[in-house]
């Protein structure tokens, strides 16, 4: 039997004590059959399993933007994929033993963990820190550097085209990459169009233009595969096309440079974001502006002020238990939020007819049903409360209670976008906000400045206007009694919150994202 028969027969549950030992010599003695392995398991372990979450109590993502989708599947062959995911699955054994019950995760299999300058095709949302699934990557122009779960790294220059096959394979159908495969990597393959690049722990570009390559190896080794030659073996130094392009180590970024540039195109971005908040501080429509920022070197002071102006001192904050920790900017500060009791305790004064609440969050993960963002102490008439659902949406709501309605039913206009935190979202920055009027009542959710809700409640009536009092960002100070959900801190990390008495308009989010974002 040969290796692949033997992984089957083994996944089957059907191989023989001499054919175990016959696939077990192969895994043990060749990294090659190691890794075919690997890609077998990793293969059906994701057919098994949905784009499910890995974070608490998150349910399933029901409205995934994933760029790049795994292959749906025809009913005509689902019994024969269901039975041969579930083969599959049982071989994890010879690493670990399968869980009795499936852990949820994602399907991916890299990360685009790094860009500059880089304009993707229009087909194609990515954004840095994204998990790419099997599927082609269009870029236009700029660099993406895509790190794969084998720890290979890809380096994309300019207008290219690349398929992503697995966490071990992947194929250049046009353009320039440069890939560097560490010792843990080995056997990473690279496809182009009239050779296979097999890797066995280096450093190599690869050029391919006009349906030819052409490959320089800059460190290590490279196997290279063509139709018509033998296997060819590059060391560093040599360049090798099967056909006339050509490539030299001058045509390629070393991946070690894209650091730098990213490191300074962040430090120009801080710049111009502290520039613009600077003039934003003036704006007069805002009830406070808190940015997180530790201003004393004294541990003691706790002190969250509110930077409006003019100022309005009365309206600053104080930090409990929440932990500074770095920003969406590497100069700037933010606040953590981990224990039932961190919290940052505010009093907003006045009454109003709108607002709007813009923040720059990182969610480490939904493992609450409600996770605040911002709510007021207990829940009165005219009080919004912002919070994230369990299912990772955002969930905006405001009471009014008219006289007539007994105070034991619930009579609050409550708003969710589609789930916005999942898998592929946790653990990164990203800009939130809401807007409400209480003229036509129309809620407006925003995630990373693109609306993605908008909604007016049946139980809105004009008018009735909007209040706060004391309240707290990322936890629920004072909680209606009785609360089956009294505890809702949030599980991340806040470095800008924003309130203003006007719902801002689409564009005014869109600015207000693209001006503060790190990338």
């Amino acid at each position: 039997m040969n290796l692949t028969t033997l992984i089957h027969a083994r996944l089957d549950g059907e191989i023989t004590p001499e054919q175990l030992q016959q696939l077990e010599n192969h895994l043990r003695n060749d990294w090659q059959a190691r890794r075919h392995y690997l890609e077998l398991a990793d293969q059906h372990a994701r057919l098994l399993q949905q784009p499910a979450i890995n974070t608490g109590r998150l349910q399933e993502q029901r409205n995934s933007e994933t760029p790049i989708r795994a292959p749906r599947w025809r009913p005509a062959t689902t019994l024969s994929l269901i039975a041969l995911a579930a083969t599959i699955a049982f071989g994890i054994y010879l690493f670990q033993p399968p869980p009795s019950n499936l852990e949820p995760t994602s399907n991916g299999v890299a990360i685009l963990s790094q860009t500059l300058d880089a304009e993707f095709a229009k087909d194609t949302t990515l954004s840095r820190s994204d998990t790419l699934s099997p599927g082609i990557i269009r870029i236009d122009q700029g660099l993406a550097q895509i790190e794969f779960f084998s720890g290979a790294t890809a380096l994309i220059e300019g207008s290219a085209e690349i398929e992503i096959i697995s966490a071990w394979e992947a194929r250049c159908l046009r353009g320039r990459v440069r890939v560097h495969v560490p010792p843990a990597a080995k056997g990473f393959l690279m496809h182009a169009p009239d050779m296979k690049l097999e890797d066995l722990g280096t450093e190599f570009a690869l050029n391919v233009q006009d349906q030819t390559s052409a490959v320089h190896v800059f460190d290590g080794e490279v196997i290279a595969h063509t139709p018509r030659q033998k296997p060819a073996s590059l060391t560093r130094g040599m360049t090798f096309s099967p056909a006339t392009t050509s490539s030299t180590s001058q045509d390629f970024l070393p991946i070690s440079q894209i650091q730098d540039l990213v490191q300074q195109r962040q430090n120009q971005r801080f710049e111009s974001w502290k520039s613009s908040s600077q003039q934003s501080r003036h704006d007069p429509r805002l009830i406070a502006l808190y940015l997180f920022n530790q201003e004393s070197a004294d541990p003691w002071d706790r002190l969250i002020n509110n930077l409006t102006l003019p100022p309005q001192d009365q309206r600053a904050g104080g930090a409990v238990g929440a932990r500074w920790t770095q920003g969406r900017w590497p100069q700037k500060q933010a606040l953590e939020f981990k224990r039932p009791g961190d919290r940052v305790r505010i009093n907003l004064d006045g009454t109003y007819n709108a607002l709007t609440f813009s923040c720059w969050i990182k969610v480490d993960s939904v493992d609450k049903k409600y996770n605040s963002l911002l709510l007021t102490d207990g829940y009165e008439n005219g009080e919004p409360h912002w919070q994230i659902f369990e299912d990772g949406s955002l969930m905006f709501s405001i009471k009014h209670q008219p006289d007539h309605v007994p105070p034991s039913t619930k009579y609050n206009q409550i708003y969710y976008s589609p789930p916005v935190f999942h898998s592929d979202t946790l653990g990164r920055w990203h800009h939130i906000a809401v807007t409400y009027n209480n003229t036509d009542g129309t809620v407006i959710q925003y995630f990373d400045g693109k609306p993605v809700s908008r909604a007016i409640s049946p139980l809105h009536q004009p008018g009735r206007p909007i209040t706060y009092g004391p309240c707290e960002i990322g936890n629920w100070g004072l909680p209606t009694s009785p609360s089956n959900f009294p505890i809702r801190n949030l599980n991340g990390s806040i470095d800008e919150f924003a309130i203003y008495h006007t719902a801002l308009t689409p564009a005014e989010i869109s600015t207000i994202f693209t001006t503060g974002s790190p990338q």
